[in-house]
């Protein structure tokens, strides 16, 4: 019996008319809200930045061709990303900055890479974003930006995750076995945080990472598909980060626990 096509068909044609609520002016199937190229463009708008984009830090140097091909993979993803939104135009403004020096960050961990990242935010925000025609000495704050509030370390294991334990691009990866870390560049530990001053301590005793024996540890793992356009878009709110955090080895995403 030849298979009826018809109910098929007609939700096929449906779909070349569909227009979303708020359509995104790049890609009306899809909202504005959906859309990473719409929202990541107007945060940089709003806060008067010309670029935008997470820093890269290389902690990791013994196979010089798996860090080639993590490169790749993780420009195909955002690249494939942006084509769906249509939005070539706002990944021509991503700045990929990736501090790749053996000497200075071989073996680094997270709380080194947080302590150059917070120095090299405070003065690339004037480098990066003073806009032509701005009166010289004009400061431009970081805003919302998540390019000054998070960046993106690949070590020993997440490289390895992200080239010998996930697919290749084009095949997506649907358990996530590729991620890379996300730190908080703001992270501080619970003692000396002033948001828990006063709190009783937390009774929940956990297992030690990088020497932190608290829930939070300060980084994330993001999964490699999405770090660069989905959680930039999403890390735009400064509350995301922590509705999106799962402890360590969990990674963050779907599916959701």
């Amino acid at each position: 019996m030849a298979e009826d096509t018809t109910s098929h068909d007609a939700f096929l044609e449906r779909m070349k008319n569909f227009v979303a609520e708020d359509p995104s002016p790049r890609n009306p199937r899809v909202s504005t809200q959906s859309s990473p190229a719409d929202r990541i463009e107007a945060q940089y708008q709003a806060d008067g930045h010309k670029t935008w984009g997470y820093v890269i830090y290389r902690t990791t140097y013994e196979d010089e061709a798996a860090w080639t091909e993590f490169m790749r993979r993780l420009r195909f993803w955002a690249a494939d990303n942006m084509e769906f939104f249509n939005g070539q135009d706002v990944l021509n403004k991503m700045t990929w900055t990736v501090f790749d020096d053996k000497e200075s960050f071989d073996d680094a961990n997270v709380a080194t890479i947080r302590h150059h990242f917070r120095n090299w935010a405070e003065t690339a925000v004037q480098r990066e974003q003073q806009q032509p025609g701005q009166v010289d000495g004009t400061p431009v704050g970081m805003g919302r930006s998540p390019r000054y509030r998070y960046c993106v370390q690949v070590d020993a294991e997440a490289l390895k995750s992200a080239i010998q334990d996930a697919p290749p691009p084009p095949d997506f990866d649907e358990d996530n076995q590729g991620w890379v870390k996300v730190i908080d560049k703001n992270w501080l530990p619970r003692d000396e945080d002033p948001r828990f001053a006063g709190r009783k301590p937390d009774p929940n005793v956990y297992e030690e990472i990088d020497g932190v024996a608290e829930h939070n540890v300060g980084w994330v793992k993001c999964p490699l598909p999405s770090v660069m356009t989905e959680y930039y878009m999403l890390f735009q709110d400064l509350n995301w980060y922590t509705i999106s955090y799962r402890r360590p080895p969990a990674v963050i995403g779907y599916p959701w626990h």
